[in-house]
């Protein structure tokens, strides 16, 4: 009894020598068999589509494939028009604040005029403005100072044949052609006047005093003496009747100085939404019956208006040379009847400059009305 109560039993025996092979197989097969369980290791199948996903942008990726690749693609260009539309206008904008700051005075002041094909052609409009400045008196450094606006590609070519300051303004109409003879008051004549009214408003945004002059205008004398900083808008006339400060006197916004405040700004805003009511009418036409409303209210605009002595025009035209800063082809409709009458101006300029002093200043010496064609 008590040697087989000591005993292991031999069944005992095999069956744990059993069970040791067992676990052994086990172990050595977890050793070098392949897991059949996911492991972190990316296959090169899910390596290509994760490198191609990554290539799609998001926008596309969200798009629902059910509708199509189309709409996809169209949204993308869209998307790629409009970045490519906003690169040209900060890039236009670039362009053209940096001519502004190469172009303005010491006191940020920059003169603008505006021109089409036809008024910047080679003997035209433009030619007879600039030849005024190196003819008149003391005033030939000003031109470095102006900016002249084309309103078409034909008008921008001819410019910088001549200008170093020249920007092209596209219209407002889409598809609009500016760069005729416009005859006065018609449609484009009226699109053409009023397309420069934003751009204006651009230059006053950036902190520049704007003065505009057309370009059917001749320079004698320095007309900044006539403005004063007492007013935020100094505007010559076509009919001035002896107080620079009357509302009745009657401006022409061809010759318009505008100080750069917050206030002008607002105006100048102000002035192109009255476009809308009072439809196809000119822009001075506007200003005109607007400026009580300018001077009056919250905008509280100060008007003042230049004498007709000094800044001067055919409606109303100064007599004494002496006293001539600019003359302006107003009351005078027609591109050849201005520019006839602009070079005759700039002609009888001439003489008088020609003459001695002592002879100028007698009074005399005055326009002689020779064959024009407006003046009288």
């Amino acid at each position: 009894m008590a040697s087989s109560k000591n005993s292991i039993s031999p069944v005992v025996v095999f069956l744990l020598g059993a069970a040791s092979s067992t676990v052994l197989i086990v172990f050595v097969f977890t050793l070098t068999a392949t897991p059949a369980w996911p492991t972190m290791v990316t296959t090169p199948r899910r390596r290509q589509e994760k490198a191609g996903s990554a290539s799609v942008p998001v926008s596309a990726a969200r798009t629902p494939r059910a509708k199509g690749t189309a709409g996809s693609d169209s949204e993308l260009r869209r998307t790629a028009r409009t970045s490519d539309q906003a690169g040209r206008e900060d890039a236009e904008e670039d362009e053209f604040a940096g001519m502004l700051r190469r172009a303005a005075m010491e006191d940020r002041t920059v003169i603008m005029t505006s021109v089409n094909e036809a008024w910047a052609a080679p003997g035209s409009l433009m030619d007879s403005f600039l030849e005024s400045f190196r003819v008149g008196e003391n005033i030939s450094h000003f031109v470095q100072h102006v900016v002249v606006v084309a309103m078409d590609e034909g008008a921008l070519r001819r410019c910088r044949a001549v200008h170093p300051h020249c920007y092209l303004l596209l219209p407002e109409v889409e598809g609009l052609d500016l760069s005729g003879a416009k005859s006065y008051m018609t449609k484009d004549y009226l699109d053409l006047v009023w397309s420069k009214l934003k751009l204006q408003q651009r230059i006053l945004e950036l902190g520049y005093n704007l003065l505009f002059t057309d370009v059917d205008l001749a320079w004698f004398r320095n007309p900044l003496v006539h403005i004063t900083a007492a007013a935020d808008i100094t505007t010559s006339s076509d009919f001035y009747f002896g107080d620079p400060d009357d509302l009745g006197n009657f401006p022409n916004t061809g010759f318009i100085y505008f100080k750069a405040t917050a206030r002008n700004v607002r105006a100048m805003a102000y002035w192109h939404a009255a476009r809308r009511r009072f439809p196809g009418e000119h822009d001075q036409f506007v200003f005109n019956a607007i400026k009580r409303e300018l001077a009056a209210g919250d905008l509280g605009v100060r008007i003042r208006f230049i004498d007709t002595a000094a800044v001067s025009g055919f409606c109303q035209l100064g007599r004494d040379l002496n006293r001539i800063a600019t003359v302006h082809m107003t009351c005078c409709i027609g591109l050849t009847n201005k520019l006839h009458d602009l070079k005759n101006v700039i002609r009888d300029w001439k003489s008088y400059m020609a003459r001695p002093r002592w002879e100028q200043q007698t009074g005399k010496i005055g326009w002689t009305f020779q064959g024009g064609k407006c003046i009288h």
